[in-house]
């Protein structure tokens, strides 16, 4: 029996030191990812965060689930 499940989550975040962590965590999400690199965009999303407007990203996750036959 095969069986395929997916979730689509919605992130909010209202701090930049939480995007911060959570890219340095998820390095596929943003290859080579440093605050150096994406400061102005760190900044303005910092500003957007301040007016009280969060950042929100979306992700999926997929599950399969597969079983090998028996064998006869």
């Amino acid at each position: 029996m095969a069986e395929l499940k997916t979730a689509r989550c919605r992130m909010e975040f209202y701090d930049v030191g939480a995007i911060v962590w959570t890219l340095r965590k998820c390095v596929w999400w943003v290859p080579n990812f440093t605050v150096e690199k994406y400061a102005a965009e760190l900044a303005e999303l910092d500003a957007q965060m301040r007016r009280g407007i969060p950042f929100v990203a979306h992700s999926s996750r997929h599950l399969v689930d597969l079983r090998r036959p028996k064998h006869p």
